[in-house]
């Protein structure tokens, strides 16, 4: 279990399978738990040659984006990622699982590239002439499923990419520097190396261009921001939680609209106040995670933001937090199907195609359970809402119900209501017939 732990815990963080034969699981032995370090404890450095090549790059540059992934997280390297943006007066952006990692009311942050990015995440990192990808793996939804332009023109941008897994450096783009190293650590070299041969530098017509794109991105959300629709659209439902949230709670999310509009809109200050999936975005995960976030660190409000179908994945565990007592929110955005998928079989193929994705009964009536009364029958605090005014009192109780909560929101189903915005490009297979392809 020891080495199992420890191989979970160095270099590229992971799951750790231990296999056992059924008579060494019957066995007992005495054992002292925790007895000797079986891990190293000091941080991978670059070369300095590269760290030299990566500060020429950044000295140079007229348009420099630093990418900030999961590796950012797990390496604690937010302070020196703060640093180094500030230092050069590069753009940051963060991919899903880097959210978080930079303090996002930053003027130099740019919000996001990719497939559920924004427009000027996708205008910035598109227009780079060095980007620094630190601890990311440039994986589909970061980069507009690989599709040249839209996204990375890598190249001609010029790429460093620092990452602790070999593996990941030129897997996707072509680099100009790679450096395999923990990301504080190099981060660290950068800085001592830039502080040595310049001064703090300028760009003040590019942090205005950066600032004004932003602008232009939070404006083109302000319908759905502002919308007094009723039942309530997702992003003003999110736009009221992130006032009334402090800067160190704690948000989980796993999947759907939920996942996307998070990552799109809602700003995060603080590192690991974001806990969501990657790759695959996991339905199911935000229940019992949000369980052990909150044994974690009992004394920070977490609240798990997931969609109806998703909670029903793991509805179950709130028999666990009531048993237990762990006083977690969950706001379930009940929109009555998989909506994430309605909608885009809206955009491909029309509103006439979305097929298998709402939730209806028998009769063609909407069908939803009752999770309200699902919330009591568990023993948790429950109430539904379905107004944006109604969204900041409604929290106000749950949480101050020192119990498991639910908060049953009803969003809006109406499209493009239902959802969010689309910035990016996702790949989709759509038949030759609509397209007029042969």
């Amino acid at each position: 279990m020891e080495k199992a732990f420890n191989q979970m815990l160095t270099g590229r963080r992971g799951p750790v399978l231990i296999s056992l034969p059924m008579d060494v699981q019957s066995e007992s032995a005495d054992i002292e738990i925790g007895k000797g370090k079986r891990r190293a404890e000091s941080r991978t450095p670059g070369a300095s040659d590269e760290i030299d090549r990566v500060v020429d790059l950044l000295l140079k540059a007229k348009r420099p984006v630093i990418l900030a992934g999961g590796g950012v997280i797990t390496s604690g390297a937010s302070t020196e990622l703060k640093e180094l943006a500030e230092f050069v007066q590069a753009a940051v952006l963060t991919t899903m699982m880097g959210k978080s990692s930079f303090p996002e009311d930053q003027p130099l942050y740019a919000w996001h590239t990719g497939g559920k990015g924004t427009s000027c995440g996708n205008k910035i990192s598109n227009s780079a002439d060095v980007l620094v990808a630190a601890g990311c793996r440039f994986a589909d939804l970061t980069t507009s499923s690989y599709r040249k332009g839209v996204s990375f023109s890598i190249p001609p941008t010029k790429l460093v990419h620092i990452d602790i897994d070999p593996g990941e450096i030129g897997k996707n783009y072509p680099v100009e520097v790679g450096i395999v190293g923990d990301v504080k650590a190099v981060m660290q070299q950068i800085l001592e190396k830039l502080k040595e041969a310049s001064k703090p530098l300028k760009r003040d017509t590019y942090v205005e261009e950066i600032r004004s794109l932003k602008e232009e991105w939070v404006q083109s959300m302000s319908e759905l921001r502002e919308s007094d629709k009723v039942p309530v659209t997702i992003s003003r439902f999110l736009k009221e939680l992130r006032e009334f949230l402090p800067r160190d709670g704690v948000v989980l999310t796993s999947s759907g609209h939920s996942q996307a509009q998070i990552l799109q809109e809602f700003p995060f200050y603080l590192p690991r106040t974001l806990i969501t999936t990657g790759g695959f975005s996991t339905m199911g995960f935000t229940v019992p995670a949000a369980l052990g976030v909150k044994l974690a660190a009992p004394e920070r409000p977490v609240i798990g933001v997931l969609g109806d179908g998703d909670f029903l994945m793991t509805v179950q565990e709130l028999a666990t937090a009531v048993q237990n007592n762990i006083p977690v929110v969950f706001a379930i955005l009940n929109n009555m199907g998989w909506l994430s998928i309605r909608d885009l079989q809206f955009d491909v193929f029309g509103k006439e195609r979305g097929i298998g994705t709402e939730f209806f009964s028998k009769d063609g009536d909407l069908y939803s359970p009752d999770f309200t009364a699902m919330a009591h029958a568990f023993g948790a605090y429950g109430e539904r809402i379905q107004k944006g005014e109604e969204v900041k009192p409604a929290l106000e109780r749950a949480f101050a119900s020192g119990r498991p909560a639910v908060i049953e929101v009803l969003v809006n189903r109406e499209h493009p209501y239902s959802g969010g915005k689309v910035a990016g490009w996702w790949d989709v297979p759509i038949p030759s017939y609509l397209t007029g392809s042969p």
